[in-house]
């Protein structure tokens, strides 16, 4: 984030429930409550069932489109909860805090040899201070703390273990991903450097499109996102191209991915993962690929016209994110786009405050929901229905967890 601000995710965290309000021109230049009104008022419980069928219509109208573009940063990743019902994701301020405690008295040590002098307490402020203060003069202490910080971020966010349920990533791409084939195949970019969605995609049998070979190693080439998959049937000379599959795009980095010489391969349990780390130089390590590859087909999603953008659970913090997403919603008159997260109506954020004037200047592309992962997904219609090789996956499933 490079606002002095926690993020929405770790404000919700903090607060408990997420609201769940919602703003477009149906609504008014009013934020309203899409919570089912406990009176009885037969015209409340009308205007009430108004409101949330006006909300479906403008879901569906994005799932809809020809291009389907979804952006998805931590918020995505807080639903995922170890046995205690906590987020297993770090927040900004669970680094913060690890950090804090691995380097130990070197801490205050650190904030004062890079001047840190910031009120908020903002992990990547102070590692942005800390490579500064690299490239005037090295210092081992600041040296040895950059290293130990980013060692602490990839083991905090490999989160994932055998058996931890990912039921929320897996219905959602049941309910996005699943598309006509007659359609482009639904691009999916994020933030996050986790599994989460790849894992999802194994179990729920999605084919990921992700600019990697499928052959051993996979190597990166931006070139096989414009490759598809069809299936070929004996007795017909036209393949059809196969349902459940969609394009991932990580804006920066993975887990998985690990950098050897001019070339990126995927590795589980890579030791030195391809990631850009929270700090201020985020824009700069943008221009090295793949984060090229991954940025420009961002840019280029959003200028396609008859396109439906779904932003969830991301903080519009990363300006060089935030800004191709303001650009199109000022020059793409084709583009519908809905903006989800718990505190939308909180954020002192220019990108979300011009939406919010943009609906009030009467702009019917655009909406906002104030609510989290979970409760999106549950709210999301099932557009398409299964394949019945899905069906029959699903029963495969359910009689093997009974056992």
């Amino acid at each position: 984030m490079n606002e002095k601000t926690t993020s929405p995710e770790a404000e919700a965290k903090k607060s408990g429930p997420s609201p769940f309000k919602f703003l477009s021109t149906a609504t008014g230049p009013q934020w309203v409550a899409l919570d089912r009104p406990s009176v009885g008022d037969p015209k409340i419980l009308a205007d009430h069932e108004t409101t949330k069928q006006r909300f479906e219509r403008q879901l569906t109208d994005v799932l809809l489109a020809e291009n389907l573009v979804i952006l998805t940063g931590l918020g995505t990743s807080m639903c995922v909860k170890g046995d205690d019902g906590k987020p297993l994701a770090p927040t900004m301020q669970d680094l913060w805090d690890a950090s804090k405690a691995r380097a130990g008295t070197d801490f205050d040590a650190v904030k004062v040899k890079v001047n840190y002098t910031e009120a908020t307490e903002n992990i990547e402020f102070l590692l942005s201070r800390c490579q500064m203060a690299e490239k005037l003069k090295s210092d081992s202490v600041v040296k040895t703390f950059v290293e130990e910080t980013e060692k602490l971020i990839v083991e905090k966010c490999r989160f994932l273990k055998d058996g931890l349920s990912l039921s929320v990533h897996e219905a959602f791409l049941r309910k996005v991903a699943r598309r006509s084939t007659r359609l482009p195949r639904a691009k999916l970019f994020t933030t996050n450097y986790d599994l989460c969605f790849e894992t999802a995609a194994s179990k729920t049998r999605f084919v990921v499109t992700d600019g990697f070979s499928h052959s051993e190693p996979q190597e990166f080439d931006g070139s096989y996102f414009n490759y598809d998959f069809v299936r070929r049937h004996p007795d017909r000379e036209t393949p059809d191209y196969i349902p459940n599959v969609f394009h991932l795009y990580k804006l920066h980095g993975s887990l998985d991915w690990q950098q050897s010489g001019t070339q990126i391969f995927k590795v589980r349990g890579a030791t030195k993962p391809l990631i850009i780390y929270p700090r201020e130089s985020k824009f700069e390590s943008s221009y090295d690929q793949p984060f090229l590859e991954m940025m420009a087909a961002f840019q280029a999603a959003l200028r396609q016209p008859n396109t439906g953008l779904l932003v969830i659970g991301f903080g519009f913090g990363d300006h060089h994110i935030a800004q191709p997403i303001a650009s199109a919603i000022r020059s793409n008159v084709g583009l519908k786009a809905m903006v989800v997260s718990p505190s939308l109506e909180s954020l002192p954020r220019s990108s979300i405050k011009d939406i919010a004037d943009l609906i009030s200047a009467g702009d019917t592309r655009l909406s906002l929901l104030a609510t989290d992962f979970e409760k999106l997904v549950e709210l999301t219609p099932d557009l398409i229905a299964a394949t019945e090789e899905e069906s029959h996956q699903g029963r495969i499933r359910r009689v093997e967890g009974r056992r």
